[in-house]
């Protein structure tokens, strides 16, 4: 094949090119019809060709000898989805290479932080590459379909993030997905040596560095049947792909320096092993699942803000008048209960807008992945809430007792959000609990009295670590606790309508009875009896719909029973405690 049909040259004169198919560089004269090509495709993406121009200017300077393969493999007008194994920061300007043999425009897959650039967004807006926020990646997804369905070539790396290790990374199924649902094929486009110019964790070298780049272009690849099935073999393919591709990169490049960063271990270099470079990216993944929830928390919490603020507007219209007139009338001569009722109201709606500016404080900090999608959201939450605590101003006056009960949700919710948050919990849990104590009504059974199978498992694996499961319950209260039978449980009745002095007592006596310590006791509560309890055990947990005297002094508080916030606490101390035998408190929220 000679150079010219390679597509990667200045049409305007001679020149020599840097890409190879051997060792020697190949000289290049300028294509017949090349001016009316170039001229079409300025029309169509004018912005995307003069970046190609300035790309092949800069990899020159830097003396990059490309050695590429597969030519035939690449598609004249057709879409495709081009997988790539992802080992540089580079590697999306050097994996289009090939397809210029037919002047194709590539549309990678980008993560959002890239387009959020003031210098590099617009420019990859203008070349119509497509942003993927990594912890909800569905609008990428359908604009990466429409794109294929145009028959245009969609660049993807499907192992998500830089591979630490040099291998091929668990892939994920987005590619495949794409494919199935559009019936393109995949084309892998594999490449190694992008890393030496520039990779994480190590510096770059953007200089004249020679360096060697081999890019290897597989045949089409249709993947059928389950789509998990189908990543599988996905990964097979590039797996094997890659391990070729750095033999053969020995072979014309080598020997590979022993211990050097950028090769792989089991070639004798200094990378990561494959299995630590995985613990590394498991820490990634978590983060961002932990993100994604996040982020339908706090949707939830604005759908909740809009929906109190139509009430409060609601409550302030029907009692507004009389309120005012009830002002006007004891202006001279308020009594003492309407100035504590008053003084109660403004304390509340203090309490009110500190939690949920706090919360949205702490949640912008505490974000390490996708953080300007996380300060959207919570922002949009921000103008939301302060619309509906306008509404609750004007209904405070008179209104507030009929509105009270949704605040007191409201700032429970807050709070819940608040305590996910990894930097809050790593304070809030000070030792591994030995003692689990419940408020059985409150925070182990639903409205029906049935525990969720995820709570019951969650114990059952607590019980077998060794943990003592304590549930109370009042004389009326009829707990179904025969699933727990296999676990060290001790179960309390409590006098119907207990005071909070008997339920302190229970607590205590039962703690003293089980020799275990009040400090490494965790104690899950939502009914206000058990407000002095929470007091007496080294982690007291509130329930979100608590009674409003545990709320508003509480220093950590999970989800509803029905939302299982209880099945997930009590899964997080498992994984933190138990899992390896080890306290990784020091990691944040994992």
């Amino acid at each position: 094949m000679t150079g010219a049909a390679l597509g990667f040259t200045h049409e305007y004169e001679p020149v020599t090119t840097f890409i190879r198919e051997s060792q020697i560089p190949v000289h290049i004269a300028p294509l017949r019809g090349a001016k009316d090509c170039r001229v079409k495709a300025m029309f169509k993406d004018p912005v995307y060709l003069t970046i190609i121009g300035l790309a092949r200017t800069v990899f020159f300077a830097q003396g990059l000898k490309f050695t590429v393969k597969g030519w035939e493999n690449v598609p004249k007008d057709s879409g495709a989805v081009l997988v790539t194994n992802h080992t540089g920061y580079m590697d999306f300007t050097y994996v289009g290479i090939p397809f210029r043999k037919h002047r194709r425009f590539v549309r990678f897959m980008a993560k959002k932080e890239v387009f959020d650039h003031s210098v590099a967004g617009p420019i990859m807006r203008a070349c119509r590459h497509i942003p993927v926020d990594r912890t909800d990646g569905s609008k990428s997804f359908e604009e990466a379909c429409q794109k294929l369905e145009n028959d245009e070539l969609v660049g993807i790396f499907p192992e998500s993030t830089i591979s630490r290790s040099f291998e091929v990374k668990n892939l994920k199924s987005g590619a495949v997905r794409m494919a199935q649902r559009t019936g393109k094929p995949i084309i892998p486009v594999l490449i190694v040596g992008s890393q030496r110019v520039w990779t994480k964790g190590h510096p770059k070298h953007l200089g004249r560095s020679n360096t060697p780049i081999h890019i290897t272009v597989l045949p089409p690849w249709t993947p059928e049947g389950d789509p998990a099935e189908a990543t599988e073999k996905l990964h097979e393919i590039m797996d094997q792909g890659v391990r070729q591709l750095w033999d053969e990169y020995a072979a014309e490049e080598g020997p590979l320096p022993k211990g050097a960063y950028w090769v792989p271990a089991r070639l004798g270099g200094g990378a990561p092993t494959f299995e630590e470079a995985q613990a590394e990216d498991l820490k990634v993944e978590e983060e961002r699942q932990r993100i994604r929830h996040l982020r339908g928390d706090l949707a939830t919490f604005k759908e909740k803000l809009a929906e109190s603020a139509r009430e409060f507007g609601d409550s302030a219209r029907e009692f507004g008048d009389q309120t005012r007139q009830q002002f006007l009338d004891a202006s001279q001569t308020m009594s003492a209960e309407s100035a504590r009722r008053r003084e109660q109201t403004t304390a509340l709606l203090a309490q009110f807008r500190q939690s949920v500016e706090q919360m949205a404080d702490d949640v912008v900090a505490g974000a390490k992945e996708s953080k300007e999608s996380v300060r959207t959201a919570t922002d949009s939450m921000r103008v939301t809430f302060r619309e509906a605590y306008v509404q609750l101003e004007k209904a405070s006056a008179s209104g507030v007792e009929q509105t009270q009960q949704t605040v007191y949700r409201l700032i429970g919710q807050s709070m819940m959000i608040r305590d996910k948050l990894p930097q809050r919990l790593n304070r809030l849990i000070t030792a591994q609990p030995e003692t689990f104590i419940f408020d059985y009504p409150a925070s182990l059974a639903d409205d029906a009295g049935n525990i969720s199978e995820e709570t019951i498992k969650a114990l059952q694996q607590l019980g077998n670590d060794g943990a003592t499961i304590v549930v109370l319950h009042e004389s009326g209260e009829k707990p179904n606790l025969s699933a727990l039978e296999s676990v060290d449980l001790q179960v309390v009745e409590l006098p119907e309508g207990a005071s909070k002095l008997e339920v302190t007592n229970a607590v205590v006596s039962t703690l003293r009875k089980q020799a275990r310590k009040e400090e490494t006791a965790i104690l899950f509560a939502g009914r206000s009896n058990f407000e002095e309890a929470t007091q007496r055990v080294g982690m007291p947990v509130v329930m979100a719909d608590a009674d409003w005297p545990l709320l508003k002094n509480a220093d950590w508080v999970v989800d509803t029973v029905e939302h299982g916030g209880v099945a997930a606490t009590l899964q997080l101390l498992h994984d933190r405690f138990c899992d390896d035998g080890e306290d990784d408190s020091s990691e944040d929220g994992k």
